[in-house]
């Protein structure tokens, strides 16, 4: 009866272990269901650029130029967020004469596709490459990412050139992310979109500012200070004292990260 049982407990075990692998995505990207144009939002100022990518997805960034010669920012959303999402971020940015790129991922509202770490990664490049061809250089690029986003912000940070780097509540990797929400399914090689956000910052140099709640039960704050410890470029933090996830702007954060952005 006792090996009956551990036979039952072991197949089980490896039964949803092979459904957690096949639909960990599912688990990993929740994207909104409706699409918002700039006018529905409403945030008028933008216009959407929509271009097909490498993979033959279609995908639908939003744009507002700067004003002058201020800098851009791209802005790269979470896993349950889409474009037009953080319209209160945009509405300031924009009143400060920033341009923003509202960095669209392929299998999220507005885009085909599915989304996964290939897929969006490339997708962003694309973004960026498309936002050079406008006449914004990597000097003039500062690129805010949230949560997931703050993974496709480093990402595209290791491939191009910016100026510098918000990371709003990131983790050190999925794999470890795992670890802290399935730890009876952490095993490294079975994690297929792996976000190693840790190893790709020790390539980089660019001014970095780490923002995190020290109530965030999402991604928990020690996540991202073993990034900020481990990077080696000039780095700024913003710790909010009772904040959640992702709501340092709304929270006490908005002057240190419009500072940042300036300086």
């Amino acid at each position: 009866m006792i090996l009956g049982g551990l036979i039952t407990g072991v197949t089980a075990y490896l039964i949803a272990l092979v459904l957690v692998y096949q639909f960990q995505r599912s688990f990993m990207y929740f994207p909104p269901a409706k699409y918002y144009s700039p006018v529905e939002a409403p945030l008028p100022e933008f216009e959407e650029i929509k271009f097909e990518t490498a993979e033959g997805t279609y995908v639908t960034a939003w744009w507002s130029a700067p004003k002058d010669n201020a800098p851009v920012f791209m802005f790269f959303h979470g896993n349950g967020s889409a474009v037009y999402s953080n319209a209160h971020i945009f509405k300031d940015l924009l009143d400060q004469g920033y341009g923003i790129w509202s960095v669209g991922y392929p299998g999220y509202p507005g885009s085909t596709g599915k989304p996964s770490e290939t897929a969006i990664t490339s997708a962003a490049v694309e973004q960026y490459n498309l936002l050079k061809e406008k006449g914004y250089d990597g000097e003039r690029i500062i690129l805010y990412g949230t949560s997931l986003g703050s993974a496709i912000a480093v990402d595209v940070a290791r491939k191009r050139s910016v100026s510098k780097i918000i990371l709003e509540a990131p983790f050190y990797s999925m794999y470890h992310m795992v670890k802290l929400k399935m730890p009876i399914f952490a095993f490294k090689p079975l994690v297929k979109d792996k976000y190693e956000n840790f190893d790709a910052l020790q390539s980089l140099e660019v001014p970095m500012l780490w923002i995190h709640g020290d109530r965030d039960r999402v991604i928990p704050i020690g996540e991202g200070r073993r990034l900020f410890d481990g990077y080696a470029g000039p780095k700024e933090s913003l710790v909010i004292p009772g904040g959640s996830h992702v709501n340092a702007w709304v929270s006490g954060g908005r002057e240190q990260i419009l500072e940042f952005a300036k300086n």
